[in-house]
């Protein structure tokens, strides 16, 4: 299976989750204010949490994306950035999924770097013409 199809998955049972919690509660003070994407492009996964803001009277209201940071080199959403936009009902499905998008989000970075890395050595050896280039030299002069 595909590392996107997996964040789909994992995207798809956060969202019943909230859809069913959503269900039981009346009123938009008790929906959630955390949005999931999953995108592809081309070898590219993104996999990110947006939070949302509402601005305005109930009449008139605006809603305003804000954007989540991830934590460094870890490329995973802390707790902590993500508690003011989820609902007390939701954090521990939000960090259950956050925890199986981090896995998926590593895994696409490892698997980006060694494309990247095939690419290079295959413009290295077209470049030596093809011959090995200067380690066989160096062998042979032994």
């Amino acid at each position: 299976m595909e590392l996107y199809d997996q964040a789909v998955i994992a995207a798809e049972d956060y969202m019943t989750f909230v859809d069913r919690q959503e269900a039981k509660a009346t009123g938009w003070e008790s929906r959630s204010t955390l949005q999931l994407s999953c995108v592809r492009r081309g070898n590219h996964l993104d996999l990110k949490w947006t939070g949302v803001r509402w601005y305005g009277s109930k009449n008139n209201r605006k809603m305003v994306r804000v954007r989540i940071t991830t934590v460094g080199d870890t490329m995973s959403y802390s707790k902590d950035k993500l508690t003011p936009f989820a609902k007390e009902w939701e954090i521990d499905k939000v960090m259950e999924t956050e925890a199986k998008l981090h896995v998926i989000r590593r895994k696409a970075k490892h698997i980006v770097k060694s494309m990247m890395y095939v690419r290079n050595a295959v413009k290295v050896y077209k470049a030596t013409g093809g011959d090995g280039g200067d380690a066989s030299e160096e062998e042979q002069a032994d």
